[in-house]
């Protein structure tokens, strides 16, 4: 399959111990293109595009481990979609179907625990997580360069996709998503989100795997202040250096039965 991985990188160590570590990055390093010092996600990926060829794009964040066998995964899944939808332009492993439910199979390392399951066919969403996205080349895609930091490509880029009439889907092809808990969703996260607002007026509200982008954006704003009381009430008690450490990727895809 002519595929490749594309990641932004701001830590050296992360990368080493779980994108860089897996097996299929591991047989075909070439595969993998590293962005470093990057503005914005949507700069950098588009940089990505630039430098390959490849019809499958993966963008995968630099925490997140392809376990063994991923990449016969992704082939199987990518044929799936070339039958069910030959117009078909973005894939992701979690995100929010038509109806507006979370779908999809990841092992998620915030919440230390599985999201989804197994399911068979790939299942039509209006928006996905950004820890894994899928590009296909011959829709001709890119990202919007003007969206700020690193949140809410995914969601754009789906949104962008449905607009100009191709099809977007969530895939069966978990991965281990060795992520850490945050505080909350404010900062460059709500500067994002402002952004889609105003670019998606027409379109509101859109769910989004872990928000609703409204009109008048209090959703997102409540629910960042209830996040942030539940999860970091005494922030001054908490051994940050423990919540930072993650668990062996590899160990967890096993005991998952992903590889």
């Amino acid at each position: 399959m002519d595929w490749c991985c594309i990641a932004v990188v701001n830590d050296e160590a992360v990368l080493r111990e779980n994108l860089a570590a897996s097996p299929a990055v591991m047989a075909e390093p070439e595969r993998l293109t590293l962005l470093r010092d990057q503005p914005s996600a949507s700069i950098a990926y588009n940089a990505g595009l630039d430098a390959t060829t490849a019809r499958i794009c993966v963008f995968a964040h630099q925490d997140v481990y392809l376990p063994l066998g991923w990449e016969e995964r992704l082939k199987d899944c990518v044929a799936q979609l070339d039958r069910l939808d030959p117009n078909w332009a973005v894939a992701g492993l979690f995100g929010m179907d038509l109806a507006g439910t979370h779908v999809g199979w990841v092992w998620d390392g915030s919440q230390g625990k599985e999201l989804g399951g197994s399911f068979e066919t790939p299942i039509e969403v209006h928006s996905i997580d950004e820890l894994l996205i899928i590009l296909n080349r011959e829709a001709n895609l890119f990202f919007d360069s003007n969206l700020p930091s690193f949140h809410m490509y995914g969601t754009d880029i789906v949104q962008t996709a449905r607009a100009a009439g191709h099809g977007t889907f969530i895939i069966s092809a978990p991965v281990i998503h060795n992520s850490i808990p945050v505080a909350g969703l404010h900062g460059d996260f709500m500067r994002s989100y402002d952004y889609m607002r105003r670019k998606w007026w027409q379109n509101l509200p859109i769910k989004t795997p872990v928000t609703k982008i409204t009109k008048s954006g209090f959703a997102a704003r409540w629910k960042d202040f209830r996040r942030y009381q539940v999860n970091f009430p005494n922030r001054r008690k908490i051994n940050m250096a423990r919540i930072a450490k993650r668990p062996d990727p590899k160990k967890i895809a096993r005991r998952m039965g992903y590889e």
